[in-house]
């Protein structure tokens, strides 16, 4: 079973989703290091208790990062741009030395891209909009070319409960987790 390196994070990721990260803390600069020089890339899984300072518990589902961008900020603080990849579910985790959450992982499927369908071009519009009101994130978005990035994108911006999230991250066909979204959007709108 593999073991990787976490970055416990308080906002969800999603898979081709670029989201930009400051980093301070010794552990993580460690991490951001060896992901640098192996082009190995991290995990990064949702905050459940805790804060990105310090421990935290995170959900068991994750996602494993790529950097694909980085600088050397003021003050000692190193910026990245990590890209959302493979899902994985963990199955144990624990801190090393210097707290730097390890955790034995299993990889979920990836399923086959799927073409958007036409029935899903009200939640195109929804995507379109969201990104308008979302201009002032740091979140990146390639092109929607599949129900894959159109279901990992909606669920990136509309406001939803962690634990929603997370179940969103492990519904596996894009086209069931894009059924699930349509049925519930009403609901989340209410909330």
């Amino acid at each position: 079973m593999p073991q990787i390196p976490l970055f416990p994070l308080s906002l969800a990721l999603f898979p081709g989703v670029t989201l930009p990260l400051r980093i301070f803390e010794q552990r993580y600069l460690r991490l951001v290091s060896e992901s640098l020089k192996t082009d190995s890339g991290f995990g990064v899984a949702l905050i459940r208790e805790g804060g990105e300072v310090g421990r935290a518990s995170v959900w068991p589902l994750g996602l494993h990062v790529k950097i694909v961008d980085w600088s050397q900020g003021e003050e000692g603080l190193l910026h990245v741009q990590v890209r959302g990849g493979r899902r994985f579910r963990i199955t144990d985790s624990h801190p090393d030395g210097d707290g730097l959450l390890l955790a034995d992982i299993e990889w979920l499927p990836e399923p086959d891209l799927q073409p958007v369908p036409q029935e899903c071009d009200g939640l195109l519009a929804v995507l379109d909009e969201l990104k308008e009101h979302a201009t002032m994130l740091p979140l990146k978005f390639a092109p929607v070319d599949s129900a894959d990035a159109l279901s990992w994108q909606l669920a990136q911006l509309l406001p939803l409960e962690d634990r929603v999230r997370v179940e969103l991250l492990s519904i596996e066909d894009p086209l069931v987790r894009l059924a699930d979204i349509a049925s519930n959007l009403d609901e989340w709108a209410k909330e």
